[in-house]
Order: structure tokens, then sequence, then C-alpha cells
């Protein structure tokens, strides 16, 4: 995968950037700014973004505007995994309405970016343009469950062997000895 990484600390970048590349990613292109991450997006397209939330100059809420508004539909349906350190409610809700991927908090766990990823790779949600020209997710479909097929009648054979095995699990009457439960 090639992964680009937006965060104004060049720490977190070098971090995250480690981090992608010991879990397989073969090109990790880190950016301090949106301004330069949205730059290099363009001139080659990722395969996914994890993008800083809070920075100074511009956030991530910024960064989904522009990405989920672009005229390249390619680029627009890009996945973005917003990563922050603030894990509030609030801020989840408005990444997600904002067209985030998916969510992850600081300090991050490879494990918990292993799933994010995968979810992110993985995700099947329809994208579509609304009338302001912002690629949205549409809602997931409810899965139906499947109906169990209808019972048939059992052979004599199963239904002999049911009544066996409800026999012995019929509670014990006080009057019944040891020898006689052991008989059934």
């Amino acid at each position: 995968m090639d992964v680009v990484v937006i965060d104004d600390s060049k720490l977190i970048r070098s971090l995250m950037a480690g981090l992608l590349r010991d879990l397989g990613c073969y090109s990790v292109r880190p950016y301090e700014g949106v301004n330069q991450a949205c730059l290099g997006i363009e001139n080659q397209r990722p395969s996914m973004v994890l993008c800083d939330w809070k920075m100074a100059a511009a956030d991530g809420s910024v960064f989904l505007d522009r990405i989920r508004s672009h005229k390249d539909d390619a680029i627009a349906r890009m996945p973005i995994i917003i990563v922050t350190g603030f894990g509030s409610r609030d801020i989840l809700v408005e990444a997600m309405k904002k067209g985030a991927t998916q969510f992850l908090v600081k300090p991050v766990v490879p494990r918990e970016l292993i799933k994010k990823i995968a979810f992110a790779h993985n995700d099947d949600r329809e994208m579509v343009r609304n009338k302001a020209g912002r690629m949205v997710y549409l809602q997931p479909k409810a899965k139906t469950k499947p109906q169990p097929a209808a019972p048939t009648a059992p052979s004599p054979k199963v239904a002999q062997t049911v009544a066996a095995v409800s026999r012995h699990r019929a509670p014990v009457s006080q009057d019944q000895t040891d020898s006689a439960v052991w008989k059934l």
C-alpha cells in the first residue's frame, strides 16, 4: 500500500511512517500540512490517508472538506483514517459526518491501526456525490439474516433417540432409587 500521513508533528510523522513500513506498506509519504498533502495526492493518489485531526494551520476537518469535494472521483473516494489525541465523541461524530472512513485515537496501538486499515481497505460502503458536489457515504444496507429452513419431520429413528434423551434429562423423583436411575 501507498499511504499518506499528515501530521504537523515531525515526531508523530516519523513514528507513523516507521510503524506503517513495519506493517508492510511499501510507500509512506509524510506531509506536515494539508496544502502540501493535497498537492502530493493530486500528483500521485495513495491507497489510503492517515490524517491528524488537530493541526495548527489547517486541520483534519479542512482536509476532509477538500478531499471529499475534489473533482476527481478517485481522489474524493479515497479512504481516510482520522488520527487524533482527542478521542471525544463530538470529534468522532464530526469526522464521520465530514466523510472520514475510520477514526483512530492516539497513542496509536499497532493492533488497532491494523484493524482500521483493514476496515478501510475492505470498506464496501457506496459513495456518491451530493447536491453540493461533496462525496458522501451512503447508509449501509441492512443485512438480512437468512431464514431458517422449514422444519421437516424427523425420521422415526431420530424421534426415538430424542425421546430417549428427553427421558434421561427428566428430573428424578424422590421415590426412585439409584438403581432405577442407572437403568435409564
